[in-house]
């Protein structure tokens, strides 16, 4: 039987058999993974070194959202663009996808089927009813690498720049389902469990809530809800607890669900592909931590470039949740979020969500890594006049763990 396809991330019409089993081809690959091989984007009046500010914004029509240019405009911020950054993630990320992607499918149940490892679903098609939830299924597949651990201070500044409240933590997560083995080890050690991944968090400092500490299990089937544990150092002990997805940590208005541009359950969503563009996008940079400023030092001000960007809606399900809709403008290449605009319930653009991925070359400790590696993160509330913004102090990919480092009896070890 022959399959009619029509690939957004080409451009071309492809006419191919299609046999049980087959791997993706090498132009997709090309394409998804490598679309800067043949070249760097460019566009009229934005070349290497150009600043877009509220002065010099017009080349810049057209390559962001109305949302972040209106910003600029109104000389919120200001940015230099750099030469468009080549950042591919692992070769064992792309040779899953490449060996096992064409037998992925969308269930009845909306869960996956035949996944294995790599990106689920390399080519979309605007046509395709379900591209909205492949593209989601994407963001829940997206290659952090097996293991994460980011030491940050997170801090809510008001309008002035000035903190209202400043927290040092430190936040692990790790896979242990979906991960393709490397250097013969075979990282998928919870799949018995069902888990995906475990989640670690934390807090250092202040002093008041100094080993206040928090673990999620997130199981690999969506349909099935975390699993949330707490310590607290004024109990001294753990306690099961039920973490809401549609409500704010710390008072910081950042959602439980917006971490990374989104960190929930597909479930609770509807999600539309809004198809391709090449946008301006603050990626790539040569630092090892995001450097802020702008109005209240809200903003990523390193150079930004041109990225090819897919574009995702997703509404929610319960009309009593805090958003609308959120926009995920999606870097292709490395399949995150870099920037998330969220709409409050009338319908009006309320927060802007920026995820910093830098060049791994100026990572200490993480020269050689092909991930995307995380540089900072900010949430600007636009009705609150303030945001909450993560400054990575340090971050880490790969790095053993002990076996017994998500063990509850170990968060209590550590409290003590």
């Amino acid at each position: 039987m022959r399959k009619q396809c029509y690939w957004v991330l080409i451009g071309f019409i492809c006419l191919t058999g299609q046999p049980a089993h087959a791997e993706v081809s090498a132009a997709v690959v090309q394409q998804v993974f490598h679309p800067y091989a043949n070249g760097k984007p460019s566009a009229e009046g934005l070349a290497p070194g150009t600043t877009v500010s509220k002065d010099a914004w017009e080349p810049a029509k057209g390559y962001l959202p109305p949302e972040i240019l209106e910003r600029i405009k109104a000389g919120e911020f200001a940015f230099t663009v750099q030469e468009t950054t080549d950042l591919p993630v692992s070769k064992a990320y792309i040779e899953a996808t490449k060996q096992h992607a064409e037998q992925v499918k969308i269930g009845a149940d909306s869960e996956l089927e035949g996944y294995v490892a790599g990106l689920p679903f390399p080519a979309l098609d605007l046509a395709d009813p379900q591209a909205g939830l492949k593209a989601a299924w994407n963001l829940r597949h997206r290659d952090f690498g097996d293991i994460m651990q980011v030491w940050n201070t997170f801090r809510i500044l008001l309008e002035s720049g000035s903190a209202e409240r400043e927290f040092e933590n430190y936040w692990v997560v790790a896979y242990g389902m979906h991960r393709p083995a490397t250097d013969g080890m075979n990282p998928n050690k919870w799949e018995k469990d069902g888990i995906l991944f475990k989640e670690f968090y934390h807090l250092l400092t202040p002093f008041d809530m100094k080993n206040t500490m928090s673990l999620r299990h997130r199981y690999v089937r969506d349909q099935a809800n975390d699993d949330n544990w707490m310590y607290t150092p004024a109990s001294r002990k753990i306690r099961k607890v039920i973490v809401k997805h549609d409500e704010a940590a710390y008072d910081s208005g950042e959602l439980n669900d917006d971490y990374f541009g989104f960190w929930g359950y597909i479930r609770s969503y509807d999600w539309k592909f809004l198809g391709s563009r090449r946008l301006l996008a603050p990626a790539g940079a040569q630092v090892a931590s995001t450097a802020w400023g702008g109005r209240g030092k809200w903003y990523p001000v390193d150079s930004w470039e041109l990225r090819e960007m897919l574009v995702l809606e997703s509404t929610p399900k319960d009309d009593n949740h805090p958003y609308s809709k959120r926009v995920l403008y999606i870097d292709q290449q490395m399949f995150v979020p870099v920037y998330t605009l969220l709409y409050d319930q009338q319908g009006k653009h309320q927060k802007t969500l920026f995820d910093l991925y830098g060049n791994p070359k100026y990572s200490p400790g993480n020269e050689q890594v092909r991930v995307p590696v995380l540089i900072g993160e900010s949430m600007i509330d636009y009705e609150n006049k303030s945001a909450s913004v993560t400054i990575v102090t340090k971050v880490l990919y790969n790095a053993p763990l002990p076996d017994d480092f998500f063990s509850l009896d170990k968060m209590v070890a550590r409290g003590q």
